[in-house]
C-alpha cells in the first residue's frame, strides 16, 4: 500500500479543502425540468448505505466496459457493419445507466448528508476521462469509409470535446463558479439513441447523404459537432470571466495566471495534431484507437490537476509532467528517428505508462483526501465520527 501513499497534494491543497464550497450553476432546461426530476425519483430506489462515489465509479466502469468491448470486436473502427447485433443494445444500456448514475450520485450525497470535496473531484475526475470514452465508442458505430469518420476527423472531434470540458473548469478556476454546460445531458441521450438505432436498424441507418448538400451525413457532423460544442461553451465562459473581473467576484488574477491552466492543454493539442499529420509511418491511421487513448488519458490527467487546483483555490500547474515524456516521443517520430515498429512500440509503451500514471494519481489523491477529511471513498461511515461536511451550494 506504500505505492498508493505518494503525496500529490501539498499542504496548500489540503488547507484549501477545508474551505471548500461546491458552487455550481445549472440553467439547462433539459436538466432542470426533465433530468433532475427523473433523478430525484430514481435516487429513492437506492438504499441510504449506497455511497455516492460508488455510483460514480460504477457509472464510469460501464463506459470502460463499452470501450473494452468495442476494442475487442472492432479495434480499427472498420467492422461496425458486421458486429453482432447484441453489442449495440449492450452499449445503449451501459451508456444510459452510466448517465443516470452520474446524475444520481449528487442526489444521493445530499440525501445521505455526505457531500464533500472528494465527491466533486471523483465526479468530475472520472468525467474528464469519460470525455474520451464517450465519443470513441460512438466512432465504433460508423466504419472508416466514405460514410464514416477518418482517424484524423476522430482526433479533431475528440479535441473539440475536450476543449469545452477544460473550458468549464478553467472558468471556475477564475470565477469561483462552475457553470454546467447545456449540451452534456443532450449529448448523453443522443448517444444512447444512436446505439438503439444501430440495434434496431443496424449501423446502415447512418449511411446516407445529407439532403441538399448531397454529402455523407458524417461530413456534416464533422463541422456541426465542434461548432455547437465550442460556441456553446467558450464565448459564454469568456463573458463570465470578464464579468467576474468587472464585478470583483472572481480571483482577478493576472492575465498569465488566468491563462496558466490552458498551457498544458495547448501543448497537448498542438503536439498531438502535429504527430498525427506528420508521422512518416501514419501512426494515427494505422493505430487510431491507441493514439486516441494516449491523447485522451493525458488530457484527463491535465484536467484532473486543474480540478484539484480550482477546488482548493491553489495555483494551477504550468506544464504537465507527462508531456515531458510524450513530446520527445512525438518529436523523434516526426523527424524520422524511429522505424515504424519502434514508433508503434513507443506509442503503446507511452499509452500503458500514462494509464498507469493516471490511475496512480487518482488513487493517491483520493486516499489523501479521505485521510484528510476522515472519510471513506466507497462507504458511508458514521457521521458523528467525522468533521462537519462541506457546504454544498447549488444555484439554478
Amino acid at each position: 500500500m506504500n505505492l498508493l501513499n505518494y503525496q500529490y497534494l501539498r499542504p496548500a491543497h489540503l488547507k484549501g479543502l477545508d474551505a471548500y464550497k461546491y458552487n455550481a450553476v445549472d440553467t439547462s432546461p433539459l436538466s432542470l425540468y426533465v433530468m433532475h426530476p427523473f433523478w430525484n425519483w430514481c435516487v429513492e430506489f437506492f438504499p441510504r448505505w449506497f455511497a455516492p462515489n460508488l455510483m460514480t465509479f460504477l457509472g464510469f466502469l460501464l463506459l470502460v466496459f463499452n470501450f473494452v468491448m468495442f476494442s475487442y470486436y472492432d479495434f480499427h473502427f472498420t467492422e461496425s457493419l458486421i458486429l453482432p447485433k447484441w453489442i449495440w443494445l449492450v452499449a445503449a444500456i451501459c451508456q444510459f445507466c452510466s448517465h443516470q448514475l452520474d446524475g444520481i450520485d449528487g442526489k444521493q450525497a445530499r440525501r445521505t448528508k455526505t457531500s464533500s470535496a472528494l465527491g466533486e473531484l471523483f465526479d468530475h475526475g472520472v468525467d474528464s476521462w469519460a470525455t474520451f470514452l464517450f465519443p470513441v465508442c460512438i466512432f465504433s458505430v460508423i466504419s472508416r469509409d466514405e460514410y464514416g469518420f477518418s482517424p484524423l476527423a476522430m482526433h479533431f472531434l475528440l479535441l473539440s470535446t475536450y476543449l469545452p470540458f477544460i473550458d468549464t473548469h478553467w472558468e471556475k478556476y477564475n470565477t469561483k463558479v462552475l457553470f454546467l454546460p447545456w449540451l452534456y445531458d443532450i449529448s448523453m441521450l443522443v448517444m444512447t439513441l444512436v446505439y438503439l438505432l444501430a440495434f434496431f436498424f443496424t449501423p446502415n441507418i447512418f449511411r446516407f447523404d445529407f439532403p441538399i448538400l448531397n454529402v455523407p451525413v458524417t461530413q456534416v457532423a464533422v463541422y456541426l459537432w465542434p461548432l455547437f460544442g465550442l460556441l456553446a461553451s467558450i464565448p459564454v465562459s469568456v463573458v463570465h470571466i470578464l464579468e467576474s473581473y468587472r464585478n470583483g467576484t472572481g480571483y482577478n488574477r493576472t492575465v498569465y495566471e488566468a491563462l496558466r491552466p490552458l498551457i498544458s492543454t495547448t501543448i497537448l493539442f498542438i503536439s498531438s495534431t502535429w504527430w498525427a499529420l506528420a508521422s512518416p509511418h501514419m501512426v494515427l491511421q494505422k493505430q487510431p484507437r491507441i493514439f486516441l487513448a494516449a491523447v485522451g488519458t493525458t488530457f484527463s490527467n491535465i484536467a484532473c490537476r486543474l480540478i484539484v487546483a480550482q477546488m482548493t483555490s491553489t495555483q494551477s500547474e504550468g506544464i504537465n509532467t507527462l508531456l515531458f515524456i510524450l513530446v520527445p516521443i512525438q518529436l523523434m517520430s516526426v523527424y524520422g528517428v524511429f522505424t515504424e515498429t519502434t514508433e508503434f512500440f513507443f506509442l503503446y509503451l507511452y499509452t500503458a505508462t500514462v494509464v498507469l500514471a493516471h490511475i496512480h494519481y487518482g488513487c493517491c489523491v483520493v486516499r489523501q483526501i479521505c485521510d484528510h477529511l476522515n472519510i471513506n471513498a466507497f462507504k458511508i461511515t458514521d457521521r458523528s465520527k467525522q468533521p462537519p461536511p462541506a457546504t454544498a451550494h447549488i444555484q439554478h
